[in-house]
């Protein structure tokens, strides 16, 4: 799409401007504050983000996949998961930020 922002740098790294957003978001569904997305969680963020929540095989492959605390998802592992998707499908990670509010 015409005038976006680049969201990784040279070395595929998240932009600081990007990840400070990404990180807002994490903490905006981190409602108990406690660093990671439990299950109720990752559901709010998936219907924010998507529509409806995640689906029990999603939700494997998110603790397979991604750095967890006992089946709670780390600020770590919520990064990896959008740099991951950043790398596949930057497009996607487009529309997840934009329907959060930023616009890169």
């Amino acid at each position: 799409m015409p005038n976006r922002k680049p969201l990784l740098d040279d070395n595929d790294q998240f932009l600081p401007e990007v990840q400070k957003a990404l990180l807002e978001i994490f903490d905006k569904f981190d409602l108990d504050k406690d660093g990671k997305l439990n299950n109720a969680e990752l559901d709010a963020f998936a219907v924010a983000s998507n529509g409806e929540p995640f689906d029990d095989a999603s939700l494997n492959d998110l603790f397979a996949n991604f750095d967890n605390d006992k089946g709670k998802l780390t600020k770590d592992g919520f990064l990896d998961m959008f740099h991951l998707q950043t790398l596949s499908d930057e497009d996607e990670t487009y529309k997840d930020l934009e329907k959060h509010g930023y616009s890169f």
